[in-house]
């Protein structure tokens, strides 16, 4: 029931906005979140919206759960299963 699309701010991307009425998700899909070089690349376009909605980082690292900065970070098996 969302409407889905890719987010531009300034020269970075947020991998899927999903809206529908009065709801807002932002979403980043990567494959790890082990190096920090892959950590600041994923979390720095969330970063940078100053909105109160959801923004989530969905991982294919196993039992993954935090939270950084209101960004909650979860494994794609959480993702899929919740």
């Amino acid at each position: 029931g969302y409407d889905v699309a890719i987010g531009k701010l300034d020269n970075k991307e947020v991998d899927f906005v999903a809206t529908k009425t009065d709801e807002k998700k932002y979403n980043q899909v990567t494959e790890a979140m082990t190096s920090s070089e892959t950590r600041e690349r994923e979390l720095a376009p969330l970063q940078k919206i100053s909105d109160n909605y959801e923004k989530l980082v969905i991982a294919m690292d196993p039992g993954l759960t935090q939270d950084q900065d209101g960004i909650k970070i979860v494994s794609a098996i959480d993702f899929l299963l919740g």
